[in-house]
């Protein structure tokens, strides 16, 4: 581990301006700091990054990467020791997947930025990867939702003090939390989350996951990797995120604020608040006017 632990925010002047008063502060300001992962001695990635749970990011993002199936197939996993401490992450794999042996013999380098999960990647099948349809058919009352977005939101202890980063959080299928994480990345949030689940070896009650962002093809993979079966997230859903969502057997929520939501692919999963009808009940009027969308409200 390196000597120095990087901050998660850190404070800088700014000149606030309102209708009454213009005034230097001292502002608190989250930290996107670069990390690079090294798999088996080879530069992998360098990603922009919330300094703090490195262990779960990159752990998670291996997994979602498709370089381990699993905590098992981790040898080792540990920041640099010499002088770029937590700048670097070294990962060496006990087990690889046949699926990403050539990208590790090309020893590729490349930046995923923070806001977006496939800067880098060579062609669309490179980040088609495989992943089995949700088998799970556990059900939710909608007005459940609401209540695990509030849990999840009274621990976003450094968006709070900035307002500027991202959140995502797992559940089980009692509702209980299983990991949860910030970031300045959307993607990395959710990796963060992932990573836990992994190193806790809590996965396989991995249910639901909900993210502060909008539902994107990439957020759907990596939720997908895990076997969620129902994602929730504060926005709008992508066309092809719905698609994707669709043919995984996944239920996806968008819009999530309040009682209202969109309920675009799984509606089976989902009870309305009285808790005696289905929202699959309510497809057929639906269905004419919007086939990917259902609206609660």
């Amino acid at each position: 581990m390196s000597k120095t632990t990087i901050a998660a925010t850190g404070f800088r002047p700014v000149v606030r301006i309102d209708e009454e008063h213009t005034r230097r502060v001292d502002d608190e300001l989250v930290v996107e700091d670069p990390l690079e992962i090294f798999v088996d001695e080879s530069p992998y990635a360098l990603t922009m990054r919330t300094p703090g749970h490195d262990r779960e990011l990159v752990a998670g993002f291996c997994f979602t990467e498709g370089l381990i199936s699993g905590v098992e197939d981790i040898e080792s996993l540990d920041h640099c020791p010499g002088s770029l401490g937590e700048k670097r992450m070294f990962v060496a794999l006990r087990h690889r997947r046949s699926s990403r042996e050539a990208s590790l013999r090309k020893r590729r380098e490349f930046i995923s930025q923070s806001s977006c999960g496939l800067c880098g990647k060579e062609s669309l099948a490179e980040v088609h990867t495989e992943i089995p349809p949700v088998s799970g058919r556990r059900r939710l009352p909608a007005s459940a939702l609401p209540e695990l977005r509030k849990a999840m939101e009274a621990r976003q202890v450094i968006f709070a003090r900035t307002g500027a980063t991202h959140c995502a959080a797992i559940f089980a299928h009692d509702r209980s939390l299983l990991a949860f994480a910030e970031d300045v990345g959307r993607h990395n949030a959710l990796d963060k989350a992932i990573g836990q689940t992994l190193l806790s070896r809590t996965r396989d009650r991995a249910c639901l996951a909900m993210v502060s962002s909008r539902l994107s093809y990439e957020m759907i993979q990596k939720a997908g990797m895990l076997g969620i079966e129902i994602l929730c997230g504060f926005s709008a859903a992508s066309r092809l995120a719905v698609d994707l969502a669709e043919s995984l057997n996944m239920t996806l929520v968008g819009f999530l604020r309040g009682a209202r939501m969109s309920v675009y692919t799984g509606y089976d999963r989902i009870l309305t608040r009285s808790g005696a009808e289905d929202v699959q009940a309510l497809l057929p009027a639906a269905a004419g006017a919007a086939p990917h969308l259902f609206q609660l409200d």
